[in-house]
């Protein structure tokens, strides 16, 4: 090919970008159905973690609803607020 592209380069060069056109058909179609492929395992596997964040996040989610954090939480909150006018007070 390259040597055809040397010797007689108006016969080669349409040729050659007859065959370029058609591989870059080629890979597009390639492309478009690899996508696709691709868009349905990354569905499937945003889904299975998910799932797998749902299970985390009812753990966590059991503890910071627990009555002894809820008070503690009240508590800091109460805290801070006296805090807060006692130093705007003392100002």
């Amino acid at each position: 090919m390259i040597d055809g592209l040397m010797k007689r380069p108006n016969f080669a060069v349409p040729l050659v970008l007859r065959r370029l056109r058609a591989k870059l058909d080629e890979w597009r179609e390639a492309q478009k159905n690899y996508n696709r492929l691709w868009r349905e395992q990354c569905d499937k596997n945003h889904a299975k973690w998910l799932q797998s964040q749902a299970a985390a996040f009812r753990q966590v989610d059991g503890r910071q609803m627990r009555t002894k954090t809820l008070l503690n939480e009240a508590d800091t909150a109460a805290e801070e607020v006296r805090l807060f006018h006692y130093r705007k007070t003392s100002l």
